[in-house]
């Protein structure tokens, strides 16, 4: 967008121009409002998170973007399996258990591809792009926030009203970080090292584009997920102490806990390492006000749990469309209170934290999902629906069998 064409003022302003962001914008446009997206990257862009849940199915289908993913080279997915310590697997949980075709099939994406995909849809919805722009600070008068200040690598500074201001920005979480609302999720507090190969197995028929967890010893584990040109994903989670036991070196403790996990050593047997090796050292993090007064914060701007269930794409969806709504709402009835903002935020959270249940029983070294499956058979549909992402419902029973295996956490400080 060149320098004349910059808007000084809109409906809403959205900071970030990822997935979460995008499917925001595109809804709001569709309704009629003035949406602008301040995005500080320029497309394409790396970015990790590229496992999709079944049930952002019905997101895209919403926003049409369905013939889009069907026509990518995109790996499908149906189904998860676990590898147990002793490289033992367990079968796979076909998302078909539960769900009918074509719903119960998704997509292993290459997100640098998928996020422009994204962007370019808010903009045919309407939606106007303002990139690459950094937002320094949101703008409050008291309270309420009434725009954002942004600024360019060219010198270019500005500030662009708004009547609502949406944080979609992911781990930056700038309204979080500057209202000093963002902290630690008690005992959630695990790093990843994650890197990228060539040329690594895959699985025959309809399990080649399946994630694939490969569980190590103390509580950790790997993810495994194919993607486009013959590339895999591959990352450890694991506590801290156990991932840098032997020294700091991000690098050297992914390759080091790759050679001694087995039955993933096999797998990436005649595979090439690619690019380079990333790490985050504190994945958890949730802000303790996620709405105010002419704004809110959605997906990872809002809170991050953990990867294991690959929930934070879905999450960034879900979220999108929901707060759409509510902002969508409000503005129509002139009240952009953060009661009226966030109206959405309940059923969500209510899903999260069975997602949550179930990430606290995954890292309980009592627990495991086969004697789960095994001991309450009546509850193996629910467990699916949470891998599904199937989980703002009333998960009550699931969640009591849950804690007869592993106690509950205590509760969130929302």
């Amino acid at each position: 967008m060149t320098q004349h064409k910059r808007p000084t003022a809109c409906d809403v302003a959205v900071i970030g121009g990822g997935p979460g962001g995008a499917t925001l914008a595109t809804f709001l446009a569709r309704a009629g409002n003035e949406v602008v997206i301040l995005e500080k990257g320029t497309f394409p862009r790396y970015h990790i998170g590229e496992s999709l849940i079944p049930h952002t199915f019905g997101v895209f289908e919403r926003l049409g973007l369905l013939d889009q993913l069907r026509a990518s080279a995109y790996p499908v997915k149906h189904s998860v399996r676990f590898v147990a310590r002793d490289g033992r697997e367990s079968s796979p949980f076909y998302f078909s258990e539960t769900i009918e075709s074509p719903r119960c099939q998704t997509w292993q994406v290459e997100r640098s591809s998928f996020d422009v995909m994204m962007l370019d849809h808010a903009r045919q919805a309407g939606a106007k792009v303002m990139a690459p722009v950094k937002v320094d600070k949101v703008v409050f008068d008291g309270e309420r926030a009434t725009g954002v200040h942004w600024s360019n690598e060219q010198g270019g500074e500005g500030t662009l009203a708004a009547k609502v201001v949406v944080d979609a920005s992911g781990r930056a979480g700038i309204i979080g970080r500057q209202l000093g609302v963002r902290g630690p999720v008690p005992g959630l507090r695990k790093s990843s090292i994650w890197g990228y190969f060539r040329g690594g197995k895959r699985l025959p028929g309809i399990d080649a584009g399946e994630t694939t967890m490969f569980m190590l010893p103390g509580g950790g584990w790997f993810w495994y997920i194919p993607l486009p040109d013959d590339i895999v994903s591959v990352g450890i989670v694991a506590d801290p102490e156990y991932v840098f036991a032997e020294g700091d070196d991000p690098e050297a403790a992914f390759l080091r806990e790759v050679r001694k996990c087995a039955p993933l050593a096999d797998r990436l047997a005649q595979a090439t390492r690619v690019l380079r090796i990333h790490c985050i050292r504190e994945l958890a993090y949730l802000n303790g006000r996620t709405s105010g007064d002419g704004w809110i914060s959605i997906g990872d701007a809002r809170a991050f749990l953990d990867p294991i269930y690959s929930s934070g794409l879905y999450l960034a969806l879900a979220s999108g469309e929901l707060a759409a709504s509510s902002v969508d709402a409000a503005l129509k009835a002139g009240d952009t209170s953060g009661a009226k903002l966030g109206a959405f935020e309940a059923a969500l959270w209510d899903g999260v934290e069975t997602i949550r249940r179930l990430i606290y029983a995954f890292y309980d070294p009592n627990f495991s999902f086969p004697e789960f499956a095994r001991r309450y058979p009546q509850h193996r549909p629910a467990l699916i629906d949470c891998l599904i992402g199937d989980v703002c419902k009333d998960m009550t029973a699931f969640r009591s069998a849950l804690a007869e295996m592993s106690p509950p956490p205590a509760p969130l400080p929302l």
